[in-house]
Parts: structure tokens; sequence; C-alpha cells
């Protein structure tokens, strides 16, 4: 697999093009679906000019709604409300604007120090905010806002997650975004939280977050790095692939290149790896079918050692960013 820094055109690139910049792309990686375990394969393309990696062909609707089986972990029973560890309120306090939280003097004093190891990937809160999660599944983030007084809702393509939302009282439109016709500059924070990489056309896609979205109104993106180091070390197996659900993947530099495309000013940037991942990620390379490697204490252990690598050289397994409307 290439570095995307050492990425260049190539003599055998295929004919196919890339639905972020259109430029023609050369083959990445075949792959299957693990999470499922099918045996189906799909093909992915890296784009020669922006670097994005894509299935090719890109499925049609019906083929993508199949890709969502109803046991669909998101799609799972929204769990209790849970209260905010005391350090987790401590942040939001110290760094986030949450300015009416009551924390006992002890965390508000380490908050600092809690805030340069935890919770660096926290959006900042907006008096009166209205916000929009995009793909909000069992709607747990939507429940968890509004728990800080926000005003959130949702938008959310599968019935059965649809269901579970409004029976926890949540506002949750059934369907995708631009079947949803929000009102242009509705939305002071639209999150994206591993959706883009689900979307077969991200520019379209882009463009109606841009329409909804205030003047100085701030769009969040959570989505797997290309570039990270896990990938680059699985290959094929890397657990954020995750084949064929993700139609796109992307890394920092194409992400704020779209995004400037329709008036959004990058504000924020961040990678961050998890244990888990590189966990998941061991058990497609070994086919593992006994006790998952992140059951397992040592291997947990070894896997922060990845964390860290990772966290060395600005590759972690997750993108971070924010963007604002200008």
């Amino acid at each position: 697999m290439n570095n995307i820094d050492d990425i260049k055109p190539k003599a055998d690139s295929l004919e196919s093009k890339c639905p972020l910049c259109n430029s023609k792309g050369f083959f990445s990686f075949q792959g299957r679906d693990f999470l499922f375990d099918k045996p189906e394969t799909y093909q992915y393309m890296q784009c020669i000019n922006c670097a994005a990696v894509y299935e090719e062909p890109m499925p049609t609707f019906d083929e993508i709604v199949r890709y969502y089986p109803d046991d669909y972990d998101v799609y799972t029973k929204i769990p209790p409300l849970k209260h905010f560890s005391f350090s987790k309120l401590g942040v939001l306090h110290y760094k986030y604007n949450y300015t009416d939280l009551n924390i006992p003097w002890l965390f508000r004093l380490l908050s600092p120090s809690i805030y340069a190891f935890k919770y660096c990937d926290t959006i900042r809160f907006i008096p009166n905010g209205k916000g929009l999660d995009i793909g909000c599944g069992n709607g747990k983030f939507i429940r968890d806002m509004n728990s800080l007084a926000w005003q959130f809702e949702g938008v959310e393509f599968n019935p059965i997650a649809v269901d579970i939302c409004r029976r926890a009282g949540l506002k949750v439109f059934h369907g995708d975004l631009h079947t949803a016709e929000f009102k242009d500059n509705s939305f002071d924070l639209v999150t994206a939280r591993h959706v883009i990489e689900h979307i077969p056309d991200p520019t379209i896609f882009m463009r109606e977050i841009a329409r909804i979205l205030k003047k100085r109104g701030r769009l969040v993106i959570k989505t797997p790095n290309s570039n990270a180091l896990g990938r680059r070390w699985f290959g094929m197996h890397w657990f954020a692939n995750d084949v064929p659900r993700h139609l796109m993947l992307f890394f920092p530099t194409n992400l704020k290149v779209l995004t400037k495309r329709f008036g959004l000013c990058q504000i924020a940037e961040k990678t961050f790896s998890k244990p888990r991942i590189i966990l998941k990620s061991l058990d497609y390379l070994t086919g593992n079918l006994g006790k998952p490697y992140n059951k397992r204490k040592f291997f947990r252990l070894l896997a922060r050692l990845y964390v860290l690598l990772a966290f060395i050289s600005r590759r972690g397994d997750e993108v971070f960013a924010i963007y604002e409307k200008i």
C-alpha cells in the first residue's frame, strides 16, 4: 500500500473516476465483508490526484441498503442515560464553554491536566445552539447532547433505528439529508460522525451541509483516516476499511479541500487511535474465531504501544476535524 505522500500517476491506472475530484484512479486493494463474514469481494481504487480511496464500481442505492442488516450494531436499543464523569464535566467546563455544570472543586483544578490527555474531540457549547446529527443511529449522541442543553435532532435512513429514536422521544427524520429538506441556515452545528465514508457522492453531501449551516456555524466530521498507520500495516484487513459499507476513505488534506470548496474553513484537525481498531484488525488478519484479541489483557496493553506510535507519527486511525462556515 502506498503512502499518500508517495503517490504518482501510474500507467496502469484503470478507467474509473474519483467521486471527489473526477480524476482517474489506480487499484488500491480488494476486500470482503469481514464484519458479517461474507465471501463476496469488492474492489477499491485510489485517486491519482486527491488520494481518496473509493469503491469501484460504486454500488447502487438498493445495493447500499443491503449492506446494513437490521442487526448492524448502531441500530441496537439506546442504552440508559449515564451521568458524565466528573473528569469529563471538568474539561467541558474548562475548555468547551459548558459553564453551568455543577463540578466539584477538585475536578475544576485538575481539568487542565486531564484535558492534556482526554476529551480533545469534544464540541464547544453554543447557548441555545441548534444541532443536527446526520446518520444518528440509535440516537445516543443526540440524547447526550440534549442532556448538555443543546437542541439536537437527527437524520437516519434505517427505519428500525428511527423507531428506537422516536420511542426515546428524540426528533429524527427518516430518510437522507436531502429528502429532509431543511431550511437554509438552520443549524449552529452539524455533526457527521462516521458518515461521510458511507456517502457515494461527497460533493452533493457537503453542498447540502453548507446550505443548512448558519453563518459561522460549524461542521464536525469523524471518519477513518486513509493515511493511518494501521491501514499501512494491515492493508485489506484494517478494521476501519469496513468493506463494503465504507464507500470512500479520506484523510485530512482531501477533506480540507472538499470542505473549502463549499465555503467551510478548517479550524481544528487531529487524528486518534483506539486499541479496539488495531485489535479487530488483528482478528481479521489471523482469522481468529476464538476469544477476540480485544478481550485479552496482554494484547490490549500491547495495542497501546500502537496508539502511541500512531500519535507520534500523526497517523491515527480516525480523523476528527471541525470546519466553520465563512
